[in-house]
């Protein structure tokens, strides 16, 4: 009976112990680990994953921007790795993968809505009497042959040689297309962008592309270096901007250029082949703003030329009579799938269009 006594009373103490010891651990001074919630990071990455395994990135996304998602991505999860890592870093990974998909997502290559296209030429368009209809806006384009009081005998209309994307229409000797049947209003909008592909013939300071009375409106060309060269003229003054990149366009050969205005946010972006290669502000630009201004004289919508002899001999006092051919300010070389839209296209629409007219 003593024996059982004793035996039930040194289990009791043995139980105290324990419940001492666990008790006192309890009361340590230590401060307990928290394990971080990465709920929210790890449906963030599953995301990520996902969208970077489909089958359709490498077709929808510029792989610049491919890599950079991928690192973004890689870096993310390396880091949700350590055991260590406390809440506020869980979180600070959840805002920058986030800003990094986001990134990514604007960099896919967007289509342009059909109804922001003023006016287009394939340059395949059927050719009668020498006009020929544009998309969008159905505008009446004339071959028009170069002024015979600068050019002579060797004056001659457009021709149409072999472009990037079927015929391409080339120019020389002054010949350009003329649009008498525009709403000025359509081409004063304070976003536009003009796309062409271009393959000059030689470097000169005035090859221009596209013209809306010259730089009293806006005038979109090729500069001394074949470099892009934009301007505009707004209610506020006007602005001359470049890509600042020397041989942008390459003699012979044919290369992509967009120029995008946005005068509400103040940005002109300059494109090469797909890419954004300069983008001026209104800071960097301060007429950049306002609204296009109206020139007082109704002239034709130039394209591959500056603007029409009787303008040139009525306002240009600087320009003394005769004008020498090298003197005259057009397009020689070749021009293929023009398109101006009523909207600044971004770098994704700029990216797809590029893609779409290079296959």
């Amino acid at each position: 009976m003593k024996t059982n006594l004793f035996k039930n009373a040194f289990i009791a103490c043995v139980s105290i112990a324990l419940f001492a010891v666990v008790f006192n651990g309890c009361k340590s001074t230590d401060t307990p680990v928290v394990t971080a919630n990465q709920t929210a990071l790890t449906a963030l990455v599953d995301s990520c994953t996902t969208l970077l395994a489909s089958s359709t990135v490498t077709t929808d996304y510029p792989a610049a921007a491919i890599t950079a998602f991928q690192s973004a991505l890689t870096t993310t999860k390396t880091a949700a790795t350590n055991s260590t890592i406390t809440q506020a870093a869980v979180d600070n990974l959840v805002v920058n993968l986030r800003a990094a998909k986001t990134t990514f997502m604007a960099a896919a290559y967007g289509a342009i809505p059909v109804a922001n296209l003023l006016m287009g030429l394939t340059f395949d368009e059927t050719v009668t009497s020498n006009q020929m209809t544009t998309e969008g806006k159905p505008l009446t384009a004339v071959l028009t042959a170069g002024p015979s009081q600068v050019f002579g005998t060797a004056t001659n209309l457009p021709s149409f040689v072999t472009g990037k994307k079927g015929k391409a229409i080339y120019f020389s000797n002054g010949s350009h297309l003329e649009i008498s049947n525009y709403t000025a209003s359509d081409f004063e909008g304070k976003t536009l962008s003009i796309a062409a592909w271009v393959k000059p013939d030689s470097t000169r300071a005035g090859n221009y592309i596209m013209s809306l009375n010259y730089w009293n409106t806006w005038k979109f060309q090729l500069q001394e270096q074949n470099k892009p060269f934009f301007t505009v003229t707004t209610s506020v003054g006007g602005t001359d901007a470049d890509n600042q990149a020397d041989n942008s366009a390459p003699n012979k050969a044919w290369t992509h250029l967009v120029v995008s205005m946005n005068l509400t946010t103040g940005n002109l972006t300059f494109y090469v082949n797909g890419a954004s290669t300069m983008v001026w502000n209104s800071t960097t630009k301060p007429n950049l703003s306002g609204t296009v201004k109206t020139y007082a004289t109704v002239l034709p919508l130039m394209i591959g030329a500056c603007t029409t002899y009787p303008e040139v001999i009525a306002k240009w006092d600087w320009v003394t009579p005769p004008i020498k051919p090298q003197g005259w300010d057009g397009f020689i070389g070749a021009i293929d799938e023009l398109k101006v839209y009523n909207i600044a296209l971004t770098d994704g629409q700029v990216s797809k269009l590029y893609r779409d007219e290079n296959k």
